[in-house]
């Protein structure tokens, strides 16, 4: 599955960077190479398509769970392989507002 925003903006950089003579591309067409490195890159970052009101709500969503003792009880760590306290330093990663 292929990150189009992603691809797109790669593939506007590679031609930028042609343009400026930075890099030659030898391909006829600039997508399939931005559509390879947008592949790689969905390995190592998150998928572009996650809106702010949805990552907010992942947020929430964890800073509730780890709150609840009840829900992220000891077996938790043992199913996501994070501990409550672990999950509340990812939380703090992602946007506040």
């Amino acid at each position: 599955m292929t990150d189009e925003q992603l691809s797109r903006t790669l593939a506007m950089t590679i031609a930028e960077l042609e343009r400026d003579g930075e890099l030659v591309v030898t391909s006829p067409s600039i997508e399939p190479l931005a559509d390879r490195l947008a592949e790689a890159a969905l390995g190592v970052v998150p998928n572009t398509s996650l809106s702010l009101t949805e990552i907010l709500g992942v947020r929430s969503l964890i800073l509730h769970a780890v709150a609840d003792k009840c829900f992220f009880d000891w077996e938790m760590p043992t199913l996501t392989g994070f501990t409550a306290n672990e999950f509340e330093q990812i939380a703090a990663k992602l946007p506040r507002d």
